[in-house]
């Protein structure tokens, strides 16, 4: 618990300047009282785009790693003053394995963003729903799903945009029970933060790290490529 409280106040404490970093970086940038620069940014909230990622996570338990292929695809669906909402689709395939047995799950889902456009960032909530299907030796379950995800994005230089979130994830009927080794959580919370950098007018690269609510040293780290549109 005591190493779970320090890992949760460093992504903490990188959040804070994150936020600071930011501030300075637009008080810089723009004089007093002007909008937001124009031109495209370097973040994806408010912005169509597909996206592909890799992700890695080392766990503290068994399977002691777990490797997670994610693909989506988001429209922005509409723009009122400082207002938004996105659309999105998305599908994960997450897996590992423990002592010979592997344990597969496929999740897909489709939900909506709302985000409010500031002069120093776009903070947003995601809400998505689908379905989730496990396979786990000789064990298959599945499951309707859903995400709930709150962050705030926001540029700190003209290139790069950083986002800290909170995601939750559940599978309700994903239960862990007739117990194969490698059996992966029904539910989960993870607290994280991505980068995203513009490598040119369309396309953009981002790193992420996150923790999740089990244990401090199940640390994950995730990369992606964007491509707008």
């Amino acid at each position: 618990m005591k190493k779970t409280n320090v890992n949760k106040t460093c992504l903490v404490s990188v959040f804070a300047l994150c936020l600071a970093a930011s501030a300075y970086a637009q008080a810089a940038q723009e004089p007093s009282g002007a909008p937001p620069s124009a031109g495209p940014d370097p973040g994806l909230v408010g912005n169509s785009y597909s996206e592909a990622s890799l992700g890695y996570q080392k766990q503290e338990f068994l399977p002691y790693a777990l490797r997670d292929y994610g693909f989506v695809t988001n429209g922005s669906a509409l723009k009122e003053g400082a207002w938004g909402l996105d659309g999105n689709l998305a599908f994960d395939y997450l897996y590992g394995e423990a002592v010979g047995v592997y344990d597969h799950v496929d999740n897909a889902e489709a939900g909506l963003t709302n985000f409010i456009v500031q002069s120093w960032g776009r903070p947003f909530i995601t809400t998505d729903a689908g379905y989730a299907w496990e396979r786990a030796g000789d064990v298959s379950r599945r499951s309707f799903a859903y995400t709930l995800t709150g962050g705030v994005e926001f540029e700190v230089l003209r290139n790069l945009a950083l986002a800290p979130y909170v995601d939750y994830e559940a599978e309700p009927h994903l239960y862990n029970h007739e117990v194969p080794v490698a059996s992966l959580p029904d539910h989960l919370t993870t607290y994280g933060v991505k980068a995203m950098v513009r490598l040119a007018d369309k396309w953009r690269a981002s790193v992420g790290l996150d923790v999740d609510q089990y244990s401090g040293s199940d640390l994950g780290y995730r990369a992606g490529i964007s491509y707008a549109f």
